[in-house]
């Protein structure tokens, strides 16, 4: 790398304008700081299903204004054979949001910020500074901050560990209008290896006839969809007249903890650091307090002045404030990978009978699921026949911590 034309010099550079980026820009907007982003709009192209929990959002103190669709105020769960399960709060639990408003939002107070159409090239360390090459020329800083979502190109040149190919699985939704028979008010939930492998179809509603219908699946996820749309007995009832507004593409990141997260002076934050719920693959309320953690860090390194950046200490913190909810999922979700159709269909109907519906409601939290993971691994009868593959998850979980 040439080093006689470096341009332009920075505290902070932020690779990535996703909510994982912005959320973190808006934190230290008042330091030296730049994001650098490859595309030419901020919240685009779109890859993500947009239901974010209200309580989540209230966490990280980001409340969206112009980018919420709908709200909802909870899930039907349907097995393979149809039984369901409804979890359903008398309040409203989630809002479903647009976005690209959404993300558009978080980069309005940081926008002078923002450099849109900049790709990072090529990266490399010359005495304690950051050299950025990009398709216009090079930047430094002191401090990176890799935010490039699931694509894993900077991390790995940064020489930060691959995450498990199994837990991060492609998926496809649609936006449909002229829906027959949809609840605006429920998120539904399609378990099945018939319809999605590996994981779940959804149905997330904008209206009373609009929605956003995807799935994430081991392989051919549009081929899975087509199937779903086409021929669940339950779903295909409502879908099979409507109308394709958009088509989106994307990948569902399940890794959890897999890897350190901060080396010396660069981090990793949003979808590349695993930074979502293993059983949902959601991550933007993730994002936002792993923002406000490498904040408070970032700000101590500079303020010391010191002339060496350390900050291995955001890997620190993170681990001590998600670790125990991570692996719970993790372990969750491997367990969920493994059983068949038959074994769902009896622990759904093992939940009904036993009133788990009532306790969902009570102690559910979309974002922090360890409470009510702990309630299912301390009722054994609903997954005792199952017990070999959930011995088999929690030793997969603990492998990949």
């Amino acid at each position: 790398m040439n080093l006689k034309n470096i341009g332009e010099e920075y505290d902070v550079a932020i690779v990535g304008a996703g909510p994982a980026g912005l959320f973190l820009a808006n934190l230290i907007k008042d330091l030296d700081f730049i994001v650098l982003e490859e595309h030419r709009e901020v919240g685009k192209p779109l890859h993500c299903a947009g239901l974010l929990s209200l309580k989540g959002l209230k966490r990280i103190g980001f409340m969206p204004q112009k980018s919420i669709q709908n709200k909802v105020r909870g899930a039907i769960f349907i097995s393979p054979s149809g039984l369901k399960l409804i979890v359903e709060s008398r309040r409203d639990e989630a809002v479903v949001v647009n976005r690209t408003f959404f993300d558009k939002e978080l980069a309005e107070k940081v926008s002078d910020n923002i450099k849109l159409r900049t790709k990072v090239v090529k990266v490399a360390k010359r005495s304690g500074k950051w050299i950025l090459k990009t398709g216009s020329g090079s930047i430094r800083s002191k401090i990176l901050v890799d935010a490039e979502g699931f694509r894993y190109n900077l991390s790995t040149k940064l020489g930060f560990e691959k995450p498990p190919k199994d837990l991060l699985l492609p998926a496809i939704q649609v936006e449909l209008e002229k829906i027959r028979d949809l609840n605006r008010d429920l998120v539904e939930i399609y378990l099945g290896s018939k319809w999605a492998p590996g994981f779940f179809a959804w149905i997330i509603p904008l209206s009373e006839d609009e929605a956003r219908v995807g799935l994430a699946a081991r392989e051919l996820p549009f081929s899975y969809l087509k199937n779903f749309l086409g021929k669940h007995p339950i779903a295909s009832s409502k879908l099979k007249k409507a109308k394709v507004k958009r088509i989106l593409g994307g990948r569902v990141v399940l890794t959890g903890i897999y890897g350190k997260i901060a080396k010396k002076s660069s981090i990793l934050i949003g979808d590349v650091a695993g930074q979502t719920k293993p059983t949902t693959g959601g991550g933007v309320v993730y994002s936002g307090i792993a923002a406000h953690i490498a904040s408070n860090i970032i700000r101590e390194e500079l303020a010391k002045n010191s002339g060496e950046i350390v900050l291995e200490e955001y890997d620190k913190a993170w681990r001590r404030l998600m670790g125990r909810e991570l692996f719970l999922m993790k372990t969750a979700r491997r367990f969920m990978m493994q059983i068949n159709d038959k074994d769902y269909d009896e622990m759904i109907k093992k939940m009904k009978e036993i009133g788990f519906e009532s306790v969902a409601e009570r102690d559910g939290d979309m974002d922090f699921q360890y409470k009510i993971l702990k309630k299912i691994i301390m009722t054994p009868s609903l997954y005792i026949s199952q017990l070999p593959y959930l011995l088999t998850a929690f030793i997969k979980s603990l492998l990949t911590s």
